[in-house]
């Protein structure tokens, strides 16, 4: 057995490690016994929340059905993304002299401070009164003869963009 340098309680452990080895006589076993002895002086591993919500945040989605979001939005931003969206689903747009609102064949699309305000004009729309009503919507107007369509989006997330896409669908795939 070879000398052993340190307290008394690691000199023994040593031995009864040694003991326990030479009893297995498995190289599967040693393995487990020979990295069992160096797990305390391993350093621990430890995840914060914000650690965990960045690895799980598309499966955290679910929680902006329950509130959090504000009536107020970055309108620039929001509308920069609603003009990228509308080109990449070859929605035809006319940006006004201001470049501030943009105007396309069934509705119109105006930056503010706030958000982005939105509307529609057509025959049956294919929304209801609970769609205006989601997380990142606001101030939300549907006719009751679903013809035309009014609400301010304060967010560009997952449901503003369900959103536009239901309705450019239904505008562009007439059949």
């Amino acid at each position: 057995m070879p000398a052993v340098h340190g307290s008394p309680r690691l000199f023994s452990t040593l031995s009864m490690l040694q003991v326990c080895i030479h009893k297995a006589g498995t190289s599967k076993n040693i393995h487990r016994l020979t990295n069992l002895s160096t797990m305390p002086n391993s350093p621990r591993k430890s995840r914060d929340l914000d650690h965990l919500m960045e690895q799980n945040s598309t499966e955290l989605d679910f929680l902006s059905a329950y509130g959090g979001s504000s009536s107020e939005g970055d309108g620039e931003a929001i509308f920069a993304a609603l003009q990228r969206f509308l080109k990449a689903g070859g929605v035809q747009m006319k940006l006004n002299r201001k470049k501030d609102s943009v105007a396309f064949s069934f509705g119109k699309a105006k930056c503010e401070p706030n958000g982005c305000v939105i509307s529609f004009e057509g025959a049956n729309l294919p929304l209801v009164a609970s769609d205006l009503l989601q997380s990142g919507f606001a101030r939300g107007v549907l006719d009751d003869n679903r013809m035309k369509c009014s609400v301010v989006m304060t967010e560009w997330g997952t449901e503003q963009r369900r959103f536009i896409e239901r309705l450019v669908e239904y505008f562009t795939h007439v059949e």
